[in-house]
């Protein structure tokens, strides 16, 4: 084994222990009507499209797949400005909420996935102190980047693709930079935010055992052991992807909220786990 591979292995080791949240990504198709809905449920504040992020000179690349299965495309561009985004963000305790607005069909990846599944969760962003070590990493096991923005040769944000199980991508980015980190901290005092605090995901899959073993085999720990709920009508177990726990559920009957949704749009996200100081409430 060489020395590259052995670095490689070591941080497989360690994946996911420097990662902190930035945000879940929704691919919506009406962006609006979305971040409406959230905040008149009473659940979620929208506090608008991520701010600009400053300008730096030199020469930036995008890479992104065309359709789900490939096809890349890669533009390169002198930058010379602020780039600016089109999503919306809906502030549901201390989860930033990502709804990207796309129209179906060809074009992009994303566009893909939404005329094929309809609106819904495709990826969990981490911020990351190795974000170069990491993304190398996983491509090393497997999973293709589908998108990867650039500046100088460093990465802005990119998209793993980890859909084998459980359809959801992971997204990585560098650590956040004092303005995001500000304009983060102004979404959390706003007067509406409630006090949940995010804790992870429930992901539906029609096969517990080998999607385990499959985010293992990437260098995701988990000490836990497979379980059953009968009130909710699933087997689930769980892996920690830095903060954020991914609560893997395999149905347990067909009478669930799990086998609904597996059914109905496949393996993928279909809850969002908050702790709360009043369940009641």
């Amino acid at each position: 084994m060489n020395s590259n591979n052995r670095q490689l292995e070591k941080r497989a080791k360690k994946l996911g222990a420097n990662w902190t949240l930035n945000h879940v990504g929704m691919t919506v198709a009406n962006r609006n009507a979305t971040l409406s809905h959230y905040q008149n449920l009473g659940v979620g504040v929208s506090v608008g499209p991520q701010p600009l992020l400053p300008h730096e000179d030199g020469e930036g690349s995008l890479m992104f797949y065309r359709t789900l299965t490939g096809d890349p495309v890669t533009n390169t561009y002198r930058t010379g400005g602020v780039h600016n985004f089109t999503d919306g963000e809906s502030q549901i305790g201390d989860c930033q909420l990502e709804c990207y607005p796309m129209r179906p069909g060809p074009g992009i990846f994303l566009s893909e996935y939404l005329a094929q599944k309809g609106s819904g969760i495709n990826h969990i962003c981490f911020n990351s102190t190795t974000v170069e070590a990491d993304t190398e990493l996983l491509v090393s096991k497997g999973c293709n980047l589908m998108f990867n923005a650039t500046v100088n040769g460093k990465t802005v944000e990119n998209y793993l693709d980890t859909r084998l199980h459980g359809d959801l991508m992971i997204s990585l980015r560098p650590p956040a930079s004092d303005w995001e980190k500000a304009w983060k901290m102004n979404n959390l005092s706003h007067p509406l935010v409630n006090d949940w605090r995010f804790r992870g995901v429930g992901i539906a899959v029609s096969n517990l055992a080998e999607t385990i073993e499959y985010y293992q085999s990437l260098g995701f720990p988990t000490n836990a052991k497979r379980q059953i709920d009968q009130h909710l009508g699933r087997f689930h177990q769980h892996i920690k992807a830095g903060p954020v726990t991914f609560e893997f559920c395999e149905p347990h009957g067909n009478n669930s909220l799990c086998a609904e949704s597996l059914e109905s749009r496949g393996e993928g996200v279909f809850e969002l786990i908050f702790e709360v100081s009043d369940l009641k409430a």
